[in-house]
C-alpha cells in the first residue's frame, strides 16, 4: 500500500463510498475493481482493509451508547457547570457595566477637559486675531507714512541742494565784496594822493 500513489488510494476508497452509497454496505475487492473498470487486487486490498477499519471505527463511535449512570452524572455536572457560568457572566457582566459606567465618566471628563481647552484655544486665537488685525492697520499706516515721507524726501533733496547752491552764490558774493571793498579802498587812497597833489600844484 506504501508505494501506492494518493490519487489512485482516493480513487480506490471513493470506489467502496460509491457502493455504499449505492446501498452495498459491504462492498468486496472485485466489486470495487469492477467498478473502478478494472485494477490490481493486490492494490485494492490493503486500501480496503484500511477502509473497512476506519468505516468500523467510526460505526463504533456512532453506536455506542452512553451508560445512564454517565449520563445522569454529566447532566448533573452540566447544570453545575451551566450555573457557574451564568453566575460567571453575571459577575462579568456586572464588572463590565461597572468598567463601562466608569469608562462613561472618564470620557465624561475627558471632554469637559477637552471643550474647556477648546475654549480657551478660542478665547486664545480671538486676541491673536485683533493682534494681527492691529498689526496690519499699523502696516497699512506705515505705508501710508511711507507715501507720504517720498515727496516729503524729495522736496528737502531740493531744498538741500538749493540751500547749496545759494550757500555756494553766497560764499562768491562774499568774495566779490571783499574784491570790491579792497578795490574801492585803494581807489580812495588814489582819489585822495591825487587831491592832495593837486593842492600842492595850485599853491
Amino acid at each position: 500500500m506504501s508505494t501506492l500513489s494518493d490519487d489512485t488510494i482516493r480513487r480506490i476508497e471513493n470506489a467502496a463510498a460509491a457502493l455504499i452509497a449505492g446501498g452495498n454496505p459491504n462492498p468486496t475487492n472485485e466489486q470495487v475493481r469492477q467498478h473502478l473498470g478494472g485494477g490490481s487486487l493486490s492494490h485494492i486490498s490493503p486500501v480496503m482493509r484500511a477502509f473497512r477499519a476506519r468505516q468500523r471505527e467510526q460505526a463504533a463511535e456512532q453506536t455506542t451508547p452512553l451508560p445512564a449512570e454517565l449520563a445522569q452524572l454529566l447532566t448533573g455536572q452540566l447544570g453545575l457547570l451551566w450555573q457557574a457560568a451564568v453566575r460567571q457572566a453575571g459577575a462579568e457582566t456586572l464588572a463590565a457595566r461597572e468598567q463601562a459606567d466608569a469608562d462613561i465618566a472618564q470620557a465624561d471628563r475627558e471632554r469637559d477637559e477637552a471643550l474647556a481647552k477648546v475654549t480657551s484655544l478660542e478665547s486664545e486665537l480671538a486676541v491673536l486675531r485683533e493682534v494681527v488685525a492691529e498689526r496690519d492697520r499699523l502696516l497699512l499706516d506705515v505705508r501710508a507714512l511711507r507715501d507720504e515721507a517720498l515727496p516729503l524726501r524729495e522736496q528737502v533733496a531740493r531744498l538741500t541742494a538749493t540751500g547749496e547752491h545759494l550757500t555756494s552764490q553766497l560764499k562768491e558774493t562774499k568774495a566779490e565784496l571783499k574784491d570790491s571793498r579792497e578795490e574801492n579802498r585803494a581807489l580812495q587812497a588814489e582819489l585822495l594822493t591825487l587831491a592832495r597833489a593837486d593842492g600842492k600844484a595850485k599853491k
